[in-house]
């Protein structure tokens, strides 16, 4: 994992101790396959980020039964929720995604750490799938997609919050408005409406963002008033 992974799970460090949760749980059988990914605290921010993304890590990393995947998953949100977890931010890549398509394309929007370089950002495109690794992390946004792609019209690009306030002023690195990754994803099927954008994979987490409404049709002009509105006109015929 890269140099910002690192610090995030040495400042989730404190609290109760990975072995003895599992211990308490009943699940100590699974030390040695999450012991390697971080501390309790790293992973309880992991959980905090995005449910289905810690779902499937755990599976990656060898808890293959479901009922154990989220017994430690409920039985770690109530440890962070109680306070006896050692709590650090998630890491603003393992939050669901947003997205948005039009008839031609995908827009999707990932946040990522305030200062990240475009060289620790890596987009692998397939015409069926997207992985985006951030420092050499997984991020949320990987897995099988909804529909088939042209790859050669996708890209990406790193778009940069504002600059922060001046150093006296300045907000604390864990509160700074993260960078955003926008990635552009061509359909090979123009008019084809995706109902998602993942059909599997961690990805599957990821949330559309809801068009702006349309525009109000403007308002008729007012009918002009009458010189005379007390005077009517009666109309004769003539003798």
């Amino acid at each position: 994992s890269g140099p910002r992974t690192q610090l995030h799970a040495m400042s989730a460090d404190r609290g109760l101790a990975l072995g003895a949760f599992l211990k308490e749980e009943g699940l100590t059988h699974h030390f040695e396959m999450l012991e390697p990914h971080g501390t309790l605290g790293s992973l309880g921010s992991m959980l905090t980020a995005n449910r289905v993304l810690f779902l499937g890590r755990l599976k990656e990393w060898g808890v293959t039964k479901l009922v154990e995947r989220q017994k430690l998953a409920n039985s770690l949100a109530r440890a962070v929720k109680a306070g006896r977890v050692g709590s650090a931010p998630p890491a603003p890549h393992l939050a669901p995604c947003s997205w948005t398509q039009t008839d031609g394309g995908l827009v999707i929007k990932l946040a990522v750490p305030s200062g990240t370089q475009s060289s620790e950002v890596a987009v692998v495109f397939d015409v069926n799938s997207l992985d985006v690794t951030i420092g050499g992390e997984p991020s949320s946004v990987c897995g099988r997609l909804h529909g088939i792609i042209k790859v050669a019209d996708c890209f990406w690009e790193l778009e940069r919050a504002p600059p922060p306030d001046p150093a006296m002023f300045a907000e604390r690195e864990d509160q700074r408005e993260p960078d955003i990754v926008e990635i552009t994803l061509a359909k090979a099927r123009i008019g084809i409406d995706w109902p998602g954008l993942f059909a599997g994979g961690v990805g599957m987490s990821a949330k559309r963002e809801k068009p702006p409404p349309p525009p109000e049709p403007p308002k008729p002009a007012p009918k002009p008033a009458s010189l005379n509105p007390g005077l009517g006109f009666v109309q004769r015929k003539l003798r």
